[in-house]
């Protein structure tokens, strides 16, 4: 997704506040999305759920796997 910068904070702008609620602590880790001149934009992991369309919500997911001894 690309995001216009113009109703952004620096802070959002730079990738250390969430792009939607600008949460900075913990520092938001989930990449959301980029800025036309492609700079990274961060989301927490309550807003990536929101805004993330379903099918990307979980793209590497743990394999499932069993190890018996």
């Amino acid at each position: 997704m690309t995001f216009d910068p113009e109703g952004l904070s620096r802070t959002q702008c730079e990738g250390d506040a969430c792009v939607a609620c600008h949460k900075k602590w913990p520092r938001p880790r989930i990449r959301i999305g980029r800025l036309p001149d492609d700079r990274t934009l961060f989301a927490c992991e309550e807003c990536a759920d929101a805004l993330l369309p379903e099918s990307q919500a979980n793209v590497h997911p743990f394999p499932r796997r069993a190890a018996f001894l």
